[in-house]
């Protein structure tokens, strides 16, 4: 459960969320329950927002130069184009499909928990899954390569 105190045109709402499935959200708004429909979930991934709040620099401070990071390779970087990576750090709960299988585009390939939150990770091509690259209770990285798809 996640709990939301919200303002919509000066209202106050709180807000629960009880539970998610593919189909559905149950909430609790202000003591009232709702079953609310999804019609299309498109984007799963944290929001990139670092950049925008932090706070600017003082005029005479100068920041550190930022050493460049080398990321792990990986049988996919090796394979080429196909991956389908992790948008969020976090735990694979679920993988929904197997190597071999036909998926298509917007298809769900595993679950990643993340922040006690799970996250339904889908396809954005048609293919078939080539490789299966992470096992269920394997912790992921930001842009971890998990799946590929040829």
């Amino acid at each position: 459960m996640r709990m939301y105190n919200l303002s919509i045109n000066g209202n106050d709402y709180e807000v629960i969320i009880k539970e998610v499935t593919e189909e559905d959200v149950t909430v609790d708004v202000n003591g009232v329950e709702h079953i609310v429909s999804i019609n299309k979930i498109t984007n799963l991934a944290a929001p990139q927002c670092c950049a925008e709040t932090s706070a600017p620099l003082a005029p005479k401070e100068k920041p550190e130069p930022v050493q460049p990071v080398t990321p792990p390779t990986s049988a996919v970087q090796a394979a080429g184009d196909g991956a389908i990576c992790s948008p969020l750090p976090g735990h694979i709960l679920e993988i929904a499909v197997a190597e071999g299988d036909h998926v298509l585009v917007g298809q769900k390939i595993l679950v990643l928990e993340a922040m006690k939150l799970e996250n339904i990770i889908t396809t954005d091509r048609a293919g078939t899954v080539k490789k299966i690259l992470v096992s269920v209770g394997d912790a992921v990285n930001h842009d971890q390569s998990l799946v590929v798809i040829s």
